[in-house]
């Protein structure tokens, strides 16, 4: 929120009685800095523990035991610094608690372990690890990098296509369950904890829609091939991406006029027929339905960006021909453009 609209947030809140003189003035008081100030104190935190780090390799070398002790020390350290103030200790902080989990997942995959588990071992240990600050009373951007991590080690545990298509669909629906109920958690203790969440859930989504589509052998990059499961596997995706943006809008259109939610839901069943060959579109339709109801600005610009990737990886991907995705993106254009004729048409004639 910029000053502007803090200024005139703190008016209106004492206008109104609920907002007392000394308390506006120490909200005024607890502004935050200059966004070139936090810059430059995080760039310099991030510097110093770099620095510190390049120091204990160095000195210690890249023996599994050091790393073992130092990732400790730096998880320690941080959830002091965490709990303190201003911008130069919290960056540090933030930098030390990533580089201590690390430290300790680099550890793990320096025992040389099995092949099988060589992935499984680190990836559960950070998922544990990343859980465990998550907790940790922190900022935003500490608690959305250790939920991000969290849920990283979460897909790198998964072992089959069925999983990771599933795992792919319960994340986007997880982001859009927590969107759509902020404010219901918006004024709660936990409402950093979940909005951290949120955004972390709404990007792995988007970023499994654009490398971990079956129909698109994103799945690949992941995993092994698997010759004797059959193809219905490849149709999990697309069908949990359309169920999930049909729940959204059956939502999202609860207090609607009767006809026009008909509509709209038999509009977003034609769009997920016809988006079923790309259903990262239909994930990133609902994902961002629900962003927007929840007024969050920040995430409305990363999905659209999400978007524009995934059109781009689309546009080269071979599942399919460019006609065939031209008369799909173009179909899909106009039926947005006809629902959205439908939902306007009751506000004019009110108006």
């Amino acid at each position: 929120m910029n000053r502007t609209w803090q200024q005139a947030m703190l008016d209106e809140l004492q206008q109104r009685g609920i907002l007392a003189q000394d308390e506006r003035a120490r909200l005024q008081a607890a502004q935050a800095a200059p966004w070139y100030m936090t810059a430059l104190s995080g760039f310099a935190a991030w510097f110093a523990a770099l620095m510190l780090l390049a120091a204990w390799m160095m000195s210690l070398g890249v023996e599994s035991l050091p790393n073992l002790f130092g990732g400790g020390i730096l998880l320690l350290a941080a959830i002091g610094l965490l709990r303190g103030s201003g911008a130069f200790v919290t960056q540090l902080g933030l930098a030390f608690s990533m580089l201590g989990q690390a430290l300790l997942v680099f550890f793990i995959a320096e025992l040389e372990l099995p092949s099988p588990a060589s992935l499984q071992l680190p990836a559960l240990l950070a998922l544990l690890v990343a859980i465990g600050m998550l907790l940790v009373r922190a900022g935003s951007a500490h608690r959305f990098l250790c939920a991000l991590v969290a849920m990283l080690g979460l897909v790198l545990l998964v072992e089959s296509h069925f999983l990771l298509s599933i795992h792919a669909v319960v994340l986007a629906a997880l982001a859009v369950w927590l969107w759509l109920r902020r404010a219901r958690w918006a004024g709660s203790p936990q409402a950093p904890l979940m909005r951290a969440v949120a955004g972390a859930a709404t990007l792995m989504a988007l970023g499994l829609g654009i490398v971990g589509q079956p129909s698109m052998g994103g799945l690949r990059w992941f995993l092994a091939p698997e010759p004797d499961a059959g193809g219905w596997i490849t149709l999990l995706y697309p069908l949990g991406a359309a169920l999930v943006l049909l729940t959204t809008l059956t939502c999202l259109t609860r207090g609607v006029h009767g006809s026009v939610r008909l509509a709209c839901l038999g509009g977003a069943l034609i769009l997920a027929v016809l988006g079923s060959p790309a259903p990262g579109l239909l994930i990133a339709a609902a994902l961002w339905l629900a962003v927007f109801q929840a007024c969050d600005r920040l995430w409305c610009v990363l999905v659209g960006v999400g978007v524009a990737f995934y059109l781009g990886d689309l546009y080269y991907s071979l599942h399919i021909s460019l006609l065939v995705k031209s008369i799909l993106l173009a179909a899909s254009g106009l039926v947005l453009l006809l629902l959205r004729q439908l939902v306007l048409m009751p506000l004019r004639r009110a108006e």
